[in-house]
């Protein structure tokens, strides 16, 4: 028995360096083979003029990436409004743009989670990527919202998104949670319910199921920032590799939004993974600071900027409403599940 024991343990000795090796490497393999193969293309192609054409694009990612590996918004929560309040950019190619672009970005940004075992909440992935699927192509097919409501929506799920975080802040005598209580039936509905809405709200404006799922683990279950946030980076990621697949093969409708992406990939590849690794590194006080900062903005230049008629006022406070009832509905929710 002790030769055995021996045996196992020089035998772990051994292999433990190599996992340690193909953990390092593989990231940086990924990344090398993306600039190849677009350096590639770009040769080929003879579009290296695209990045003198759309430096905004690629100013607008280096900071939208970092924003998408580091927070529970990805970079189509930096990209939209930009591209729609000061680049005039149509809804529909700043939508597709922030799905293609965080089917790369927060891919990567996964990856990393992944090599420096980050954790995440593997059950919450699942459902809400299963919901978050047919509601990407609910969205993209039959619930398709008119201008300018997509640019409110995305304001009031961004809205949203702070009232959850100004609730988290205040919930100082509530330690966070670290997992998640027994799984049951009722759980895997509502994860699957937040990813079905989630993928809708995606489906508009290129961000939503990411927003959605951190609204319900911190209201619902006080989930812990720095869980929760890496969670959702994986469930954009998910969601918006099937956007991008949506649009790009099946509705064949990217045009011009292709070369906003190809212009963006070699900023993002490293700015969405440079996120991720610093949100595990930040305090969660300095992120949630951070993120109200962009809502607020964001809430006031769509009053600013987005004409405003009797009916566009009507709408929007119908849904002003709605979310209220929702976010007091999953704070009822969470009393029932702990009592408190």
């Amino acid at each position: 028995m002790t030769d055995l024991n021996l045996n196992t343990d020089l035998q772990t000795n051994t292999l433990s360096p190599m996992r340690i090796n193909w953990r390092r490497w593989l990231y940086p393999i990924v990344l090398v083979s993306i600039y190849f193969v677009w350096f590639t293309y770009m040769s080929a192609s003879r579009q290296w003029h695209l990045l003198a054409e759309h430096w905004t694009i690629s100013l607008t990612m280096t900071f939208g990436s970092l924003v998408a590996g580091a927070t529970a918004e990805g970079g189509g929560a930096v990209a939209f409004p930009v591209f729609t309040k000061l680049l005039h950019i149509a809804p529909n190619d700043a939508r597709t743009f922030g799905l293609m672009i965080q089917a790369v970005g927060m891919t990567t940004a996964a990856l990393v989670i992944y090599l420096n075992r980050i954790k995440v909440l593997g059950n919450v992935i699942l459902w809400v990527s299963i919901g978050g699927f047919f509601g990407q192509i609910l969205g993209t097919y039959l619930l398709v919202i008119p201008p300018p409501y997509p640019r409110i929506l995305f304001t009031l799920v961004a809205g949203m998104f702070g009232v959850t975080m100004l609730i988290q802040m205040m919930l100082t005598k509530e330690k966070p949670k670290q997992a998640m209580p027994a799984w049951l039936p009722s759980q895997k509905a509502l994860f699957l319910v937040t990813g079905v809405v989630g993928g809708i709200f995606a489906a508009q404006t290129g961000a939503g199921v990411d927003m959605m799922a951190f609204i319900v683990l911190t209201l619902v279950y006080r989930m812990n920032i720095k869980i929760s946030t890496p969670t959702t980076v994986v469930i954009m990621a998910i969601n918006s590799i099937i956007g991008f697949y949506l649009h790009g093969v099946i509705s064949q409708d990217i045009g011009i939004v292709w070369e906003y992406w190809l212009v963006a990939i070699p900023i993002v590849i490293i700015g969405a993974p440079l996120g991720a690794y610093l949100a595990s590194k930040v305090p969660h006080n300095a992120i949630a600071i951070f993120l109200l900062s962009l809502i607020a903005l964001e809430v006031v230049t769509t009053i600013w900027l987005i004409p405003f008629g009797t009916e566009q006022l009507i709408v929007t406070g119908i849904a002003i409403t709605i979310t209220g009832i929702v976010l007091m509905g999953l704070l009822w929710l969470h009393r029932r599940i702990y009592g408190s």
